[in-house]
């Protein structure tokens, strides 16, 4: 009986968020701040963000290893149209089907004859940013490439003549002769809106620490004195409906993840093995 090793897990980037960059002119007593501060208040307001936000933007930095362009060979199921008409009665395939980082594709002519660039590479997921790419140690000029979406995939494409290696060797490490290493940052970019709420939430932390009156939800539920009434929501309650009891930071919330997902989804085959990343 034939054994059908399980999915591997996804690759996870390091934990957490990493470099949202705040809009804090809602705050402008932030920059007043000592640096400690700063730093405390921006981790804590953009950790819980990136949580209630289902991790969807600005994840920590990876080291992406991609295969490169599958197009060099002629293996692979073949798809109608299976050839063109030739001298002699017979043809030879056009479409090249392979599977990508779990993704089918097929391999065609590329460039003028396509959509397809002369000479791109798929990413698994979303990216924010492109931080650096690495061939046989060497630093590429970021002019020498560019990031498109193709159907709906992000593609780094090659602008400067030259091509991505079709292969690489894995075992050597990221700055050998031999590898091929894309640093990015994984999930899309933050928004305006995004860095904004993250610059209010992030004030409200810092006003608490300091002592200060803030907007932070306390954990008074009912009191009653001299007859006012006073009830504040547990913010456990809210965190569990994806709030943050600030009502300008909860608006972005609701509009960026309205079915409160905890991260986005994922389809994963026993057929694909996924992309590698080095740690």
């Amino acid at each position: 009986m034939p054994v059908i090793e399980p999915a591997p897990a996804a690759p996870v980037a390091p934990a957490g968020p990493c470099d949202w960059p705040l809009d804090t002119t809602c705050c402008p007593d932030f920059a007043a701040a000592s640096p400690t501060l700063q730093t405390a208040a921006t981790a804590w307001a953009t950790q819980i963000l990136d949580a209630l936000t289902g991790r969807r933007f600005a994840q920590c930095l990876v080291n992406y290893r991609p295969c490169g362009p599958k197009c060099g060979g002629t293996f692979g199921y073949i798809t109608w149209p299976v050839g063109a008409p030739s001298s002699n009665g017979g043809g030879m395939p056009w479409v090249i089907p392979y599977v990508d980082a779990g993704v089918w594709r097929n391999c065609i002519c590329p460039g003028v004859c396509s959509c397809r660039a002369r000479c791109e590479v798929p990413f698994p997921g979303p990216v924010a940013e492109v931080t650096e790419v690495k061939v046989d140690g060497v630093v590429i000029d970021p002019s020498a490439y560019r990031l498109d979406s193709f159907r709906g995939v992000p593609q780094l494409v090659r602008t400067d003549g030259d091509c991505w290696p079709d292969c690489q060797d894995v075992d050597a490490d990221p700055g050998d002769v031999g590898a091929f290493v894309i640093t990015y940052q994984p999930g899309e970019a933050v928004p305006l809106a995004g860095r904004t709420a993250a610059g209010m939430l992030a004030c409200e932390f810092l006003k608490a620490c300091q002592g200060q009156e803030c907007a932070l939800p306390a954990q008074l539920q009912s009191l009653t004195r001299n007859g006012i009434q006073v009830e504040v929501v547990d913010p456990a309650s809210l965190l569990e409906n994806g709030l943050t009891g600030i009502a300008m930071v909860d608006l972005w919330v609701r509009s960026v993840n309205p079915a409160r997902k905890a991260q986005r989804s994922r389809v994963y085959s026993p057929d694909s093995r996924g992309p590698r990343f080095t740690l």
